[in-house]
């Protein structure tokens, strides 16, 4: 997340506090979250609301603040009346989608499941303008696992034309959902590499929305370049984006629904030889040794 001097974001929290997104609500502004306390009970967090100001001209940004709460309540509130007719007419619009843990609502996304440390899966509705999650109510209606089956159906068609490859290091860039598509991977290295064999599984990072960086693993050491160039790629990516995701390189095995953090860049990486932090569990340092000793 980008940083601010202590005035900057003190008047960051004073436009939360009097903008007109919160007209006909009660809210408390605290150090890092807004807590909507009427008509609902609702916490969101000020992330986002910094990241859309940094870097802004100051002129800007009370424009800047209203637009991003405008477009997270109505995310979190799902203003999507499409949602209240037949579900055969929302299917080609939904999308699962990744989102980070913190500041999120989770209370109104009991039905999201935690896919790696600090990110959720959710179920988005594309708009032109804005995505909006879907909420309980909504979910419930429509049914979880037909609108699952049509998020992740969707996400195929989300890879971007090009991409960059770096000693079998794919990088995917594109537009909003590119990283969500980790969630298909199967059929992403399928896709992008011709071969649909992952009998050791992926490495995996996704640094923001918009970036999908992999590395199928077949040899020792092709795999232990591919974790600190991940690493290396994720961390400057993340850190110059305004909607990061993270900066972890994860592990994704065959069958497993959980994306295994196992490496990250240092933030310092001015120390030598502290430029990477590992963090291998003992399946995958097995499986480093394992991959060695293959021809």
């Amino acid at each position: 997340m980008h940083n601010l001097t202590t005035s900057q974001y003190e008047r960051v929290r004073n436009l939360v506090r009097r903008s007109p997104a919160f007209i006909g609500m009660r809210v408390v502004v605290r150090d890092d979250e807004v807590e909507v306390v009427e008509p609902e009970e609702l916490v969101l967090g000020l992330g986002p609301v910094v990241e859309a100001v940094a870097g802004a001209p100051p002129d800007e940004w009370p424009t800047l603040v209203d637009e991003c709460l405008e477009r997270v309540l109505r995310a979190i509130t799902g203003g999507s009346p499409e949602l209240n007719g037949p579900t055969e007419q929302v299917l080609d619009r939904i999308y699962a989608r990744l989102r980070p843990i913190d500041g999120s609502p989770t209370d109104w996304w009991s039905y999201a499941r935690e896919v790696a440390p600090g990110l959720l899966m959710v179920l988005a509705m594309d708009h032109p303008d804005h995505i909006a999650i879907l909420n309980n109510e909504q979910v419930s209606r429509h049914g979880f696992d037909r609108l699952m089956a049509a998020g992740l159906d969707n996400l195929c068609g989300q890879l971007p034309e090009k991409y960059a490859t770096d000693d079998q290091v794919f990088i995917l860039s594109g537009e909003d959902y590119v990283a969500s598509t980790v969630l298909v991977i199967e059929w992403v290295v399928a896709a992008v590499t011709g071969d649909p064999d992952v009998p050791h599984g992926v490495l995996v990072a996704m640094p923001d929305h918009t970036t999908l960086i992999f590395h199928v693993l077949r040899d020792g050491a092709g795999a232990r370049y591919a974790v600190g160039e991940i690493a290396r790629l994720a961390a400057e990516q993340h850190d110059d984006a305004r909607q990061p995701l993270s900066r972890n390189v994860h592990w994704w095995r065959p069958g497993s629904g959980y994306l295994d953090p196992i490496a990250h860049a240092a933030d310092d990486t001015s120390v030598i030889g502290a430029d990477l932090v590992t963090q291998y569990p003992p399946e995958f340092a097995d499986l480093l040794t394992e991959l060695d000793a293959t021809p």
